[in-house]
Protein backbone atom coordinates (compact mmCIF):
# COMPACT_ATOMS: atom_id res chain seq x y z
CA UNK A 1 0.00 0.00 0.00
CA UNK A 2 1.68 3.22 -0.94
CA UNK A 3 2.32 5.96 1.36
CA UNK A 4 0.84 9.37 1.44
CA UNK A 5 4.45 11.37 2.36
CA UNK A 6 4.83 14.16 4.77
CA UNK A 7 4.21 16.94 2.81
CA UNK A 8 1.22 15.71 1.17
CA UNK A 9 -0.80 16.94 4.74
CA UNK A 10 0.46 20.43 3.73
CA UNK A 11 -2.19 22.65 2.26
CA UNK A 12 0.14 25.31 0.62
CA UNK A 13 -0.68 24.88 -2.98
CA UNK A 14 1.62 23.72 -5.51
CA UNK A 15 3.67 26.38 -7.85
CA UNK A 16 1.86 26.04 -10.97
CA UNK A 17 0.69 28.26 -14.18
CA UNK A 18 -3.01 29.00 -14.15
CA UNK A 19 -5.09 28.54 -16.75
CA UNK A 20 -8.73 29.51 -17.10
CA UNK A 21 -11.52 26.80 -16.96
CA UNK A 22 -13.72 26.44 -19.66
CA UNK A 23 -17.47 27.38 -19.34
CA UNK A 24 -19.80 24.51 -19.30
CA UNK A 25 -22.22 26.00 -22.06
CA UNK A 26 -24.90 23.10 -21.88
CA UNK A 27 -22.45 19.96 -22.81
CA UNK A 28 -23.44 18.18 -19.35
CA UNK A 29 -27.09 18.29 -20.51
CA UNK A 30 -25.70 17.44 -24.18
CA UNK A 31 -23.84 14.39 -22.98
CA UNK A 32 -27.00 13.52 -20.88
CA UNK A 33 -28.93 13.56 -23.29
CA UNK A 34 -26.40 11.57 -26.01
CA UNK A 35 -26.66 9.07 -23.61
CA UNK A 36 -30.38 8.26 -22.83
CA UNK A 37 -31.18 8.70 -26.88
CA UNK A 38 -27.77 6.81 -28.14
CA UNK A 39 -25.93 5.11 -25.36
CA UNK A 40 -22.77 5.63 -24.11
CA UNK A 41 -20.10 7.63 -26.34
CA UNK A 42 -16.49 5.33 -26.91
CA UNK A 43 -14.88 8.17 -25.33
CA UNK A 44 -17.23 8.23 -21.97
CA UNK A 45 -17.19 5.76 -19.33
CA UNK A 46 -18.57 6.16 -15.58
CA UNK A 47 -16.37 7.82 -13.40
CA UNK A 48 -18.44 6.87 -9.94
CA UNK A 49 -21.93 6.41 -8.84
CA UNK A 50 -24.10 6.62 -5.63
CA UNK A 51 -27.13 5.30 -4.69
CA UNK A 52 -29.65 6.72 -2.11
CA UNK A 53 -33.43 7.40 -1.03
CA UNK A 54 -34.71 10.74 0.16
CA UNK A 55 -38.13 12.32 0.78
CA UNK A 56 -40.85 10.63 2.65
CA UNK A 57 -40.76 11.45 6.79
CA UNK A 58 -37.85 11.96 8.46
CA UNK A 59 -38.18 10.48 12.04
CA UNK A 60 -35.37 11.57 13.40
CA UNK A 61 -35.38 15.19 12.10
CA UNK A 62 -38.90 15.70 13.04
CA UNK A 63 -38.23 14.78 16.67
CA UNK A 64 -35.85 16.27 16.92
CA UNK A 65 -36.68 19.84 15.33
CA UNK A 66 -40.25 19.33 16.71
CA UNK A 67 -39.35 19.61 20.24
CA UNK A 68 -36.21 21.54 20.39
CA UNK A 69 -38.03 24.03 17.59
CA UNK A 70 -40.75 23.69 20.24
CA UNK A 71 -38.83 24.53 23.20
CA UNK A 72 -37.11 27.64 21.78
CA UNK A 73 -41.02 29.03 20.51
CA UNK A 74 -42.72 27.62 24.45
CA UNK A 75 -40.09 29.26 26.61
CA UNK A 76 -40.61 32.85 26.03
CA UNK A 77 -44.55 32.69 26.37
CA UNK A 78 -44.04 30.13 29.42
CA UNK A 79 -41.97 33.11 31.07
CA UNK A 80 -44.31 36.01 29.81
CA UNK A 81 -47.45 34.03 31.32
CA UNK A 82 -45.38 33.31 34.41
CA UNK A 83 -44.42 36.73 34.52
CA UNK A 84 -48.72 38.21 34.69
CA UNK A 85 -49.33 35.33 37.36
CA UNK A 86 -46.73 36.69 39.69
CA UNK A 87 -47.56 40.15 39.51
CA UNK A 88 -44.70 40.92 37.02
CA UNK A 89 -46.46 41.88 34.31
CA UNK A 90 -44.43 45.37 33.63
CA UNK A 91 -41.62 42.59 32.55
CA UNK A 92 -43.89 40.98 29.75
CA UNK A 93 -42.99 43.82 27.01
CA UNK A 94 -39.13 43.38 27.53
CA UNK A 95 -39.40 39.17 27.51
CA UNK A 96 -41.75 39.73 23.91
CA UNK A 97 -38.89 41.88 22.61
CA UNK A 98 -36.19 39.21 23.99
CA UNK A 99 -37.91 36.39 22.90
CA UNK A 100 -37.96 37.13 19.10
CA UNK A 101 -34.75 35.83 18.33
CA UNK A 102 -36.44 32.54 20.30
CA UNK A 103 -38.91 32.64 17.91
CA UNK A 104 -37.42 33.21 14.76
CA UNK A 105 -34.51 29.90 15.83
CA UNK A 106 -37.61 27.72 17.25
CA UNK A 107 -39.46 28.08 14.21
CA UNK A 108 -36.62 27.25 11.66
CA UNK A 109 -36.44 24.19 13.47
CA UNK A 110 -40.08 23.02 14.19
CA UNK A 111 -41.73 24.53 10.49
CA UNK A 112 -39.81 22.04 8.56
CA UNK A 113 -40.50 19.48 11.28
CA UNK A 114 -43.81 20.02 11.14
CA UNK A 115 -44.20 20.27 7.67
CA UNK A 116 -42.34 17.13 6.71
CA UNK A 117 -44.76 15.64 9.29
CA UNK A 118 -47.86 16.67 7.68
CA UNK A 119 -46.86 17.05 3.86
CA UNK A 120 -43.63 15.21 3.10
CA UNK A 121 -41.76 14.87 -0.04
CA UNK A 122 -42.87 11.88 -2.06
CA UNK A 123 -40.09 9.44 -1.26
CA UNK A 124 -37.57 8.58 -4.23
CA UNK A 125 -34.93 6.18 -5.29
CA UNK A 126 -31.86 8.26 -6.23
CA UNK A 127 -29.08 6.99 -8.27
CA UNK A 128 -26.41 9.91 -9.00
CA UNK A 129 -23.82 9.12 -11.55
CA UNK A 130 -20.33 10.96 -13.05
CA UNK A 131 -19.54 10.55 -16.24
CA UNK A 132 -16.33 11.69 -17.57
CA UNK A 133 -15.50 12.30 -21.28
CA UNK A 134 -11.63 11.58 -21.78
CA UNK A 135 -11.96 13.43 -24.94
CA UNK A 136 -12.96 16.88 -23.48
CA UNK A 137 -11.64 16.33 -20.13
CA UNK A 138 -15.09 16.84 -18.64
CA UNK A 139 -16.91 15.53 -15.56
CA UNK A 140 -20.75 15.60 -16.14
CA UNK A 141 -23.38 14.67 -13.11
CA UNK A 142 -26.51 13.19 -13.73
CA UNK A 143 -29.50 12.37 -10.97
CA UNK A 144 -31.95 9.48 -12.03
CA UNK A 145 -34.95 9.03 -9.95
CA UNK A 146 -37.38 6.52 -9.63
CA UNK A 147 -40.53 5.40 -7.28
CA UNK A 148 -39.95 2.84 -5.42
CA UNK A 149 -43.31 1.82 -4.92
CA UNK A 150 -44.17 1.32 -8.65
CA UNK A 151 -40.80 1.31 -10.22
CA UNK A 152 -41.43 3.91 -12.43
CA UNK A 153 -38.19 6.08 -13.78
CA UNK A 154 -38.14 9.33 -14.82
CA UNK A 155 -36.00 11.20 -17.38
CA UNK A 156 -32.63 11.85 -15.92
CA UNK A 157 -31.68 15.62 -14.58
CA UNK A 158 -28.34 16.89 -15.35
CA UNK A 159 -26.70 18.38 -12.10
CA UNK A 160 -24.40 20.61 -14.17
CA UNK A 161 -20.67 19.60 -15.01
CA UNK A 162 -17.26 21.23 -15.09
CA UNK A 163 -14.11 21.00 -17.59
CA UNK A 164 -10.79 19.63 -15.82
CA UNK A 165 -7.18 22.11 -16.00
CA UNK A 166 -4.15 20.40 -15.38
CA UNK A 167 -3.38 21.80 -12.38
CA UNK A 168 -6.81 20.12 -10.92
CA UNK A 169 -5.81 17.59 -7.86
CA UNK A 170 -7.34 14.72 -6.43
CA UNK A 171 -7.66 14.87 -2.50
CA UNK A 172 -8.90 13.51 0.54
CA UNK A 173 -10.65 15.70 3.27
CA UNK A 174 -11.28 14.10 6.80
CA UNK A 175 -13.61 15.33 9.61
CA UNK A 176 -12.85 13.35 13.02
CA UNK A 177 -15.18 12.17 15.30
CA UNK A 178 -16.79 14.81 17.44
CA UNK A 179 -15.74 14.74 21.24
CA UNK A 180 -18.42 12.14 23.10
CA UNK A 181 -19.01 10.61 19.63
CA UNK A 182 -21.78 13.25 18.73
CA UNK A 183 -20.80 13.25 15.15
CA UNK A 184 -19.17 9.93 13.50
CA UNK A 185 -16.91 11.63 11.34
CA UNK A 186 -15.89 11.24 7.51
CA UNK A 187 -13.35 11.80 4.87
CA UNK A 188 -14.28 12.36 0.91
CA UNK A 189 -12.20 12.24 -2.03
CA UNK A 190 -12.70 15.34 -4.03
CA UNK A 191 -11.97 17.30 -7.05
CA UNK A 192 -9.87 20.00 -5.47
CA UNK A 193 -8.35 23.28 -7.60
CA UNK A 194 -5.33 24.70 -5.62
CA UNK A 195 -5.11 28.17 -7.41
CA UNK A 196 -8.69 28.65 -6.41
CA UNK A 197 -10.30 31.76 -6.57
CA UNK A 198 -13.67 30.95 -4.82
CA UNK A 199 -14.10 30.37 -1.11
CA UNK A 200 -13.34 26.48 -1.63
CA UNK A 201 -10.97 24.52 -2.68
CA UNK A 202 -12.87 21.71 -3.42
CA UNK A 203 -14.45 21.70 -7.24
CA UNK A 204 -16.31 18.63 -6.58
CA UNK A 205 -16.93 15.33 -3.81
CA UNK A 206 -16.39 12.36 -5.87
CA UNK A 207 -17.25 9.80 -3.06
CA UNK A 208 -17.52 9.69 1.11
CA UNK A 209 -16.49 7.44 3.13
CA UNK A 210 -16.31 6.54 7.23
CA UNK A 211 -13.64 8.34 9.22
CA UNK A 212 -12.06 5.01 9.74
CA UNK A 213 -11.71 3.90 6.05
CA UNK A 214 -9.01 5.91 5.37
CA UNK A 215 -6.86 3.21 3.30
CA UNK A 216 -10.28 2.12 1.42
CA UNK A 217 -10.59 6.26 0.66
CA UNK A 218 -6.89 6.64 -0.48
CA UNK A 219 -6.89 3.18 -2.95
CA UNK A 220 -10.16 5.03 -4.15
CA UNK A 221 -8.49 8.63 -4.17
CA UNK A 222 -5.48 6.21 -6.52
CA UNK A 223 -8.25 5.29 -8.84
CA UNK A 224 -9.75 8.49 -9.46
CA UNK A 225 -6.13 9.95 -9.80
CA UNK A 226 -5.07 7.20 -12.80
CA UNK A 227 -8.84 7.62 -14.39
CA UNK A 228 -8.03 11.38 -14.56
CA UNK A 229 -4.79 12.18 -15.24
CA UNK A 230 -4.65 14.16 -12.12
CA UNK A 231 -2.26 13.94 -9.06
CA UNK A 232 -3.10 13.01 -5.95
CA UNK A 233 -0.88 13.94 -2.75
CA UNK A 234 -3.08 15.91 -0.70
CA UNK A 235 -5.08 14.47 2.57
CA UNK A 236 -6.03 17.45 5.18
CA UNK A 237 -8.33 18.43 7.99
CA UNK A 238 -11.51 19.47 6.08
CA UNK A 239 -11.01 22.91 7.03
CA UNK A 240 -8.32 23.30 4.45
CA UNK A 241 -10.96 23.98 2.17
CA UNK A 242 -11.31 27.10 2.80
CA UNK A 243 -9.44 29.66 0.59
CA UNK A 244 -8.95 31.77 3.70
CA UNK A 245 -7.41 34.09 0.67
CA UNK A 246 -10.87 35.00 -0.33
CA UNK A 247 -12.78 34.44 2.63
CA UNK A 248 -11.06 36.52 4.67
CA UNK A 249 -8.55 38.60 2.96
CA UNK A 250 -7.54 40.94 5.39
CA UNK A 251 -6.70 38.42 7.81
CA UNK A 252 -8.84 39.11 10.68
CA UNK A 253 -9.68 37.46 13.50
CA UNK A 254 -12.58 34.60 12.59
CA UNK A 255 -14.52 32.46 14.69
CA UNK A 256 -15.38 29.38 12.58
CA UNK A 257 -18.39 27.40 14.05
CA UNK A 258 -18.26 23.53 13.69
Amino acid sequence: MDKISADSTSTTPVARPSQERKVDEGRSQQLMDTIEESGVPNSVFLLTEDKNSRGGRQIGAIIVGGIFGSIFCLLPIVLMVVSVIGGAAMFVPCLGIIGIPFFWFGSRLAMPAFQNLTNPDPLEDVHTIHWFDERHRFIAVVEHTSDPETGQEFYPESLGGLYLKSSDEIAILYDPPSEGAMTPGNRRVCLWDPHSQEESFVLLNLEWFSYHDKEEARERARYFSRKLGLKFNLEANDMAEMNMDVINPEGKLMFIRR
